[in-house]
């Protein structure tokens, strides 16, 4: 296999070059070489990585799906798991919390499927909703995180490594499971290629679609309950910076925007080489403005050389 071809086939290895590129130039910078940096990059992109597996979930279902609710359910997670963590300790709060999530994928999958509502609607009017609870919530307690949560997310190092990382390639590792080697993974692709042949060929699609929306939701669960802990504290719009990173990472990393195709390497190297894009553009000391134009053109240019010419004419 020639390298147009591998690269044709495994569109994540350009972001994944886009990010080794993006560490050696911070490296230039900075004249030091450090794994140490990388780390703390790789433990900022964690998050990330776990909301970008959570979109490609629900981008692969097709349709023209994004969850654009799952920065309002990070900020509800940080909140509520805050307080039942504290109160009633990790196990109950934890699940709690993360129950509480996939009722929210639950209610977006039916609204989306049964009431025929377009999925960009339904998720921006339900994370509407979702934030209101917010809103509530975050005034009946301080979303300060229990002293077991700040230590794991915080302090904690195994192996020197911090436990985020860990995290989120366990659940990346999870995901690659059950995209690639289970029935689940199967029917969402081809559900994401199309439903009207997914529905005649036997597949429930109505219950694949829930569960894409349900695996996103309990992902930004997990997410804002580690945002809360990490940054001590939970607060209203702690998702917000995340949606349009978490979907550029996902499409990026070689998940098809027409669905039907995923790709968790890439979602992982993409929210990575994200990460180090922020952080680059933070260290040329350029005004914000103008390092959001900068990291919206470089994104652009990188997800038009990742996908391969012809499908760059088909899609047109």
């Amino acid at each position: 296999m020639n390298l147009k071809k591998l690269f044709a086939k495994n569109i994540w290895i350009w972001s994944a070059l886009g990010a080794l590129v993006l560490w050696i130039m911070i490296s230039v910078m900075t004249k030091t070489f450090s794994l140490n940096m990388l780390f703390v990059n790789a433990t900022l992109a964690s998050f990330l990585v776990l909301l970008s597996l959570g979109q490609m979930t629900v981008i692969t279902s097709g349709n023209g799906a994004i969850d654009l609710s799952g920065q309002y359910t990070v900020a509800l997670a940080a909140y509520v798991s805050s307080l039942l963590i504290n109160g009633y300790g990790v196990l109950i709060g934890l699940s709690a919390t993360l129950f509480l999530c996939a009722v929210i994928g639950v209610c977006i999958g039916v609204i989306n499927l049964y009431l025929k509502v377009p999925p960009m609607i339904t998720t921006l009017a339900v994370g509407f909703i979702v934030y209101s609870v917010v809103l509530i919530i975050s005034t009946m307690t301080t979303g300060m995180p229990s002293k077991a949560v700040a230590y794991f997310t915080q302090s904690l190092r195994i192996f020197g490594i911090s436990p985020m990382i860990l995290i989120a390639a366990a659940i990346a590792v999870a995901m690659g499971i059950l995209m690639y080697k289970t029935k689940f993974g199967k029917r969402l692709h081809a559900v994401g290629q199309n439903r009207t042949a997914a529905a005649l060929a036997g597949i429930n699609v109505e219950r694949t679609v829930i569960t894409a929306f349900v695996i996103s939701s309990v992902l930004s669960g997990v997410t804002g309950t580690l945002l809360g802990g990490y940054f001590g504290g939970a607060s209203q719009d702690m998702g917000v910076s995340y949606l349009i990173t978490s979907v550029a990472a996902t499409v990026i990393g070689g998940t098809s925007a027409a669905g039907g195709k995923s790709s968790v390497a890439g979602a992982v190297s993409g929210a990575l080489m994200v990460t180090l894009l922020v952080a680059f553009l933070n260290l040329t000391m350029l005004p914000a403005a103008f390092q959001r134009i900068i990291q919206g053109v470089l994104l652009m240019v990188i997800l038009v050389a990742s996908v391969p010419k012809g499908k760059r004419i088909a899609a047109a």
